[in-house]
């Protein structure tokens, strides 16, 4: 065990997605036998933090596979926005680590009811989302008892992408060829947490130097960008923006100057409009990293890279991106003297998001080392 259990979980997300997917091959495939009865005529997918951007990481691969008109929205917007299509053709997948959070409950409770069907991806089997779904889908990433979710991102990412591959009905062998792309996805998180670790530890006394942040990125590495500003935000007290890459030329990257930090996710797909995007934050005065895939070249546009392994298909890509952003984060609080386990507004955040007498599953289970009363 590391001095810091966020290190730890994340060193562990390579293990947490191939239990997972193992784990849950059993109820997806219940899941798939239920749609068959009940089928659906939408599908909502759900959740709230880090549990959403998990669901945004796999929005291209759900959108691509699924049958039926298919929406990522936040929980609270359920019962809100009377845009989203409820009722009893509706498909509702709830994703929640703890399953035990009020927005995601008061989510389920909307969803019921308009009679929907109800399904939870959670690692807690009697929490109260588990308790009150027509079908639980548990991943297995193990206890993770720091406040910043790390290694669950990738397990329930993971579930989400199964559960899309399942209830495809695609007959041209491309399913089964993204099914076999994610199950290489443990052997690639080993190799890419090994080498971001390289590739960052150096930059630690570097990146510290930044007040704020901007991070981009497209298709599902926009949930990757969306989960980097929570994290930092989270463990290393940094303001964080993320935005899609395009989409940041109006707005955000009009406010960047010296002592930001421009984090760009970059693939083969947006290596162009990323790159100008690079160039044009320098004009700005601001630092940049990217976050590229392999044999991409960025030596002309970035202060810094981390390199992510190559993904064997597009889909399932967001999940290298994960640890990148996760590393990051954890050098961004550490190299600021805080602790990333248990930062000092934890547990009133935790009251504000729990209901009356519940609890976080694994928080304070594990003594953490206290944080410091003030920042570095």
């Amino acid at each position: 065990m590391t001095k810091h259990l966020m290190l730890d979980y994340i060193r562990e997300q390579p293990d947490a997605v191939a239990n997972t997917l193992s784990a849950c091959e059993g109820p997806v495939s219940e899941l798939r036998d239920l749609v068959a009865r009940r089928p659906p005529k939408n599908i909502i997918f759900t959740g709230l933090g880090s549990s959403h951007t998990a669901a945004k990481l796999a929005s291209p691969l759900l959108r691509h596979f699924l049958p039926v008109p298919t929406t990522i929205t936040v929980a609270t917007e359920l019962g809100i926005d009377l845009g989203l299509e409820l009722g009893p053709d509706t498909l509702v997948v709830l994703t929640s680590r703890s399953g035990e959070r009020g927005g995601i409950v008061d989510a389920l409770t909307a969803a019921r009811n308009t009679g929907a069907t109800c399904v939870a991806v959670t690692a807690v089997d009697s929490s109260l989302l588990a308790t009150g779904c027509d079908l639980v889908i548990q991943t297995a990433e193990g206890p993770e008892a720091a406040y910043a979710k790390t290694k669950s991102v990738g397990a329930c990412t993971a579930a989400l992408m199964q559960i899309g591959l399942a209830l495809s009905t695609d007959s041209t062998g491309e399913r089964q060829r993204v099914s076999a792309a994610l199950a290489e996805m443990p052997t690639l998180l080993k190799l890419g947490v090994t080498s971001a670790e390289r590739d960052l530890e150096p930059l630690a006394g570097w990146l510290v130097k930044h007040t704020t942040a901007l991070v981009t990125g497209t298709a599902g590495n926009q949930g990757v960008a969306e989960e980097a500003a929570l994290k930092i935000q989270e463990a290393a007290r940094i303001v964080t923006e993320w935005d899609e890459t395009g989409s940041a030329l109006h707005g955000a990257v009009s406010i960047l100057q010296s002592g930001w930090l421009f984090v760009n996710l970059m693939t083969a797909a947006d290596q162009a409009m990323s790159r100008a995007m690079l160039m044009l934050v320098h004009e700005f005065g601001a630092d940049r990293l990217c976050i590229a895939e392999p044999d991409l070249d960025v030596s002309d546009c970035t202060e810094a890279v981390v390199r992510v392994p190559q993904a064997p298909h597009p889909l399932v890509a967001p999940l290298l991106f994960l640890a990148p952003v996760h590393l990051l984060t954890y050098h961004l609080a550490v190299s600021k003297g805080l602790n990333p386990d248990q930062p000092l507004f934890a547990d009133i955040m935790l009251r504000a998001m729990l209901p009356p007498g519940r609890e976080e599953p694994d928080w304070h289970t594990v003594e953490v080392p206290a944080e410091a009363g003030a920042e570095a």
